[in-house]
């Protein structure tokens, strides 16, 4: 789990953060790749791979706001009209369409969608926590509403849904920041969808089942808070963090300010266990390094996407196992429990973004320079064992299997994990968010038809 001043719930799902990452497998070989230098040289288009499945949405495709597998289904958020969608992961086709309630149709802001159990919960921005029934999408309960501002994915732990309502706030005239939507985060009844508790909120909430608990930023300003789930009361507190990484025993985080440390605090009672030099900001107000936990729970990644610094730490001793650089990455999606990491680059997606001429698609004429690269680095030492060079990556990479899927605009494209070639490619966008969405062996896109299915 990991997370910079937003919430990342316990099932895969994406959300609309643009751009970059790591993602791992368990190989590790040696190759080279092929570089470009100064030439104009054209890219290598690998084939286009046939969909397995295309759920059509009648034109909603635009107004789709986050896509969640669990349980052999896929679940889909639109805003057109205000819905959830479950579909067979297997076959495509519709399970059940529900509406949502709550929000304006049509403009109103739907986040992830959580499925515990057999219950499917949707939040609408004005504030209405709906459940509805993962056998038939039969309306539950819908919640009174708590509060405006951008919905977090729902939290269910034991007989509770924690909801984050997220603080929503802008720049002001003095170089500051105001608030515009006050966030709320609650305890609901599971069964009825009572308010249990309440609480001022932010932008994180993580949950800490093991011990019942949500690592929020609740009460008393932008401070970091363990809170029991059943009750709302505050365990133990720290101030404001700029990130923070859950891993089995340890909460991971970069503090606010001119310091440049990476901490780890006991999830049980809050005492720090280690501090080491993090990866240096930009500036005193620039965001920490994001970060990320292993799978195996023994390693660290801190990335600052300013500097390109990408550090690895001992989880837990605090040690820094090695160093490297990459050039513009910016959020590192998983850490390693193979042999490899991979990372994505986009350093020519700022340069695009900074001539009067605007964006265009890197991918739609060929014979552009490439401006971004994937690489794959060992996890033991941080060398290089590949690097592809292609143009600007607009997601974290995701492994899956002997593949490594990396969004470039309106394609997503599968490199061999361990060469690096380009294997092949589908059209679609995955999800407009984090990283390509792959679970039962499929990766799943948006496209102006609908939800497309590949198998990977």
């Amino acid at each position: 789990m990991n997370a910079r001043g937003r919430s990342r719930s316990q099932g895969r799902h994406i959300g609309r953060r643009t751009v970059l990452g790591a993602g791992v497998v368990g190989v590790g070989a040696v190759v080279a790749w092929k570089v470009f230098g100064d030439s104009e040289e054209s890219f290598a288009t690998p084939p286009e791979r046939q969909r397995a499945w295309t759920y059509a949405m009648d034109g909603a495709a635009a107004g789709v706001s986050r896509l969640t597998v669990s349980g052999g289904s896929l679940y889909v958020t639109a805003r057109g009209p205000l819905s959830v969608h479950a579909v067979s992961t297997g076959s495509g086709r519709e399970r059940w369409v529900a509406e949502v309630t709550g929000g304006k149709q049509g403009d109103a802001t739907l986040g992830p969608v959580t499925v515990a159990g057999n219950t499917v919960y949707a939040v609408a921005e004005g504030g209405h926590v709906n459940a509805f029934a993962d056998a038939d999408g039969s309306r539950r309960w819908v919640s009174e509403p708590l509060g405006g501002g951008p919905p977090a994915a729902p939290v269910v732990i034991g007989s509770t849904v924690c909801v984050l309502m997220q603080t929503k706030t802008a720049a002001d005239e003095a170089g500051g920041t105001r608030t515009l939507v006050e966030g709320v985060l609650c305890g609901l009844d599971a069964d009825s969808g009572r308010v249990k508790w309440r609480a001022g909120g932010s932008r994180l909430l993580l949950a800490d089942r093991s011990r019942g608990r949500l690592i929020a930023q609740a009460r008393d300003g932008d401070g970091l808070s363990a809170l029991d789930a059943d009750t709302g009361e505050r365990r133990w507190s720290l101030p404001k963090q700029d990130s923070v990484a859950l891993g089995p025993k340890l909460l991971y985080a970069t503090g606010t300010g001119t310091a440049d440390e990476l901490a780890a605090y006991d999830l049980s009672t809050g005492e720090r266990r280690w501090k080491s030099p993090a990866p240096p900001k930009e500036s005193a107000n620039a965001p920490g390094a994001w970060l990320t936990v292993s799978a195996d729970g023994r390693t660290v990644h801190a990335c600052d996407g300013g500097t390109g610094a990408v550090y690895a730490y001992d989880a837990m001793t605090g040690d820094r196992r090695w160093r490297i650089t990459v050039d513009s990455p910016v959020t590192p999606e998983a850490a390693s429990g193979g042999a490899a990491l991979f990372l994505a680059s986009s350093d020519g997606f700022r340069a695009a973004h900074s001539v009067g001429s605007g964006f265009q698609n890197p991918f739609s004429g060929g014979g552009k320079k490439p401006g971004g690269y994937v690489t794959a680095r060992a996890a033991s030492d941080g060398r290089r064992l590949w690097r592809t060079e292609s143009d600007d990556c607009t997601s974290a990479p995701a492994a899956a299997g002997s593949a490594v899927l990396v969004a470039h605009t309106s394609q997503v494209w599968a490199y061999d994990a361990g060469t690096g070639t380009a294997r092949w490619r589908v059209t679609g966008e995955p999800g407009a968010g984090d990283v390509p969405l792959v679970a039962d062996g499929r990766l799943y896109v948006v496209t102006d038809a609908g939800i497309g299915a590949v198998t990977v």
